[in-house]
């Protein structure tokens, strides 16, 4: 019997294989070719050789305005813009040296986007500039092949004085179909310092976009909710039944989550370099903080999985519902329950593309995840903190406790599959009801499996579930690789420095 779930599940992983969500076209230049351009438009821009600072790279993209156009069906339309203006396919690289920091933005074509020079040291400058008029900053923005500078507007200029130096801001505008970017560029002793912008999206049904995020946003605060009401209503089923369950377990899996937490660690400081770094503080102090903040979130994470776990043993106990018996069965039907998901869903929501009822905005391609950073670590850490604290706070002691409470196996189930479901976002899927409706039925699912199969398989099916999602992309590309398909000494090295 268990070879036969086998069977199926590797079936299902070829059904999610061929038709797993769409991704963007790649167009994202490779990072060491990013880093090199970034330094020569630093030093033609802002006068500063950043050719011995240490470099860190991530990609990037507009979320807000991708997922805003994905609601009002304008995503596929204007995709072509979004690469010419940035906001997609993107890489952010920032430059630092003692306490000096540049950050720079690229587009696709290597144009420059953003830019924001913090240089405490003047001695970095190198040479004098000639002071630019507004037509003479835009031609020195636009390059050869341009695009996005070319088709910038002229629209204004002023001047501002700050530590006893004038700074002059120009400000340009891009139009597009349905979208249109004011930029603004701010030159001070003829040296470009800042290039900020502003998407906005023509429309008049913004509004209800914004409101609707803002629901989801609400929503998205049932996790941390539901955490705290989860540790509340462990420790008080612990006060109120006769606890004689171990605690070893629990243990482990505190520490498991703590290890899951810092296995990323370091790429979540260098990322974190990239968005926010004050160069007030040095290399060494940012990541010593990056660890003290990963530690507290492992500790705070662990908290919760010890109460919760601790709580659901307990009640599981007590309701007889099978934990970790017949752990090699166990084992096999969560990995076959978590691949058929993948590929049932995966069919279904291509079944409700084609015929229009939903829309299910791209994912980064394989190329841009691979090249942007994102690793197997990144994949194992997220799959492990989903599928361990959701687990336990929605089946081991979510179903148990409802369970003990009602004694209804069916509403124990519904009502934690509906929980969890609000737990996520839908803003991928428009609209998000079926996203929503997805979650519930794979919710009652794992409910069902955890008390007839046990625990040990739904953990198992929901860590298979996320990790194949997340790391396909990764294993498909490096194949590509493998097949010459893209040039592998020019792409290879990806990590962040």
């Amino acid at each position: 019997m268990e070879l036969i779930w086998l069977i199926i599940g590797f079936v299902s992983l070829g059904i999610f294989v061929k038709y797993r969500p769409k991704s963007y076209e790649s167009m994202l230049i490779p990072r060491t070719e990013a880093i090199r351009l970034a330094r020569e438009r630093i030093f033609e821009l802002a006068g500063v050789d950043v050719s011995t600072w240490k470099a860190y790279a991530m990609y990037w993209h507009d979320r807000n305005t991708i997922s805003r156009l994905h609601q009002l069906n304008k995503l596929d339309t204007l995709r072509k813009t979004l690469f010419n203006w940035g906001l997609v396919e993107s890489w952010r690289i920032r430059f630092i040296s003692l306490n000096n920091s540049i950050i720079i933005g690229l587009n696709a074509r290597g144009e420059v986007t953003f830019l924001n020079v913090t240089v405490r040291d003047n001695r970095h400058y190198t040479g004098e500039k000639q002071e630019k008029s507004i037509g003479d900053i835009k031609r020195t923005l636009t390059q050869k092949d341009s695009i996005f500078w070319k088709d910038a507007k002229i629209i204004g200029q002023g001047q501002r004085t700050e530590d006893l130096s004038n700074i002059d801001t120009y400000w340009y505008l891009v139009e597009g179909q349905d979208l249109r970017m004011k930029i603004s560029v701010q030159v001070s002793q003829g040296r470009i310092i800042n290039i900020l912008s502003d998407t906005e999206i023509k429309t008049s049904n913004i509004q209800q976009v914004v409101k609707k995020e803002f629901r989801e946003t609400a929503l998205n605060l049932s996790g941390f909710i539901g955490a705290l009401g989860a540790t509340i209503a462990g420790v008080l089923s612990l006060i109120y039944t006769d606890a004689s369950i171990g605690s070893t377990i629990s243990v482990l899996l505190a520490a498991i989550i703590v290890f899951a937490v810092f296995l990323t660690s370091t790429d979540d400081v260098k990322m974190g370099i990239v968005n926010a770094y004050d160069s007030r503080l040095t290399i060494k102090s940012v990541y010593i903080i990056g660890y003290l903040s990963a530690l507290m979130a492992g500790l705070a994470y662990s908290c919760v999985v010890f109460v919760t776990s601790l709580a659901g043993f307990n009640l599981a106990s007590l309701e007889q519902i099978p934990l970790f018996r017949n752990q090699v069965s166990q084992i096999t039907y969560g990995v076959s329950i978590g691949l058929i998901c993948l590929g049932l869903f995966s069919l279904l929501f291509r079944i409700l593309e084609n015929k229009g009822l939903v829309r299910i905005s791209p994912e980064l391609s394989e190329r841009s995840l691979f090249l942007s950073g994102f690793k197997y670590r990144q994949s194992i850490s997220m799959s492990i903190q989903s599928s361990l604290m959701e687990e336990l706070i929605f089946r081991l002691l979510g179903v148990s406790l409802f369970i003990w409470l009602f004694g209804h196996d069916l509403m124990a189930i519904l009502l934690t599959s509906v929980l969890w479901a609000f737990l996520h976002q839908g803003s991928g899927y428009n609209p998000s009801v079926y996203r929503w409706s997805q979650l519930v039925i794979f919710g009652i699912i794992l409910g069902y499996a955890y008390l007839h199969v046990g625990f040990l398989t739904v953990l198992t099916a929901h860590f298979v579930h996320n990790f194949i999602l997340t790391s396909l992309p990764l294993f498909s590309y490096k194949i590509q690789i493998k097949e010459g398909k893209y040039f592998q000494k020019i792409e290879k090295d990806i990590t962040l420095n």
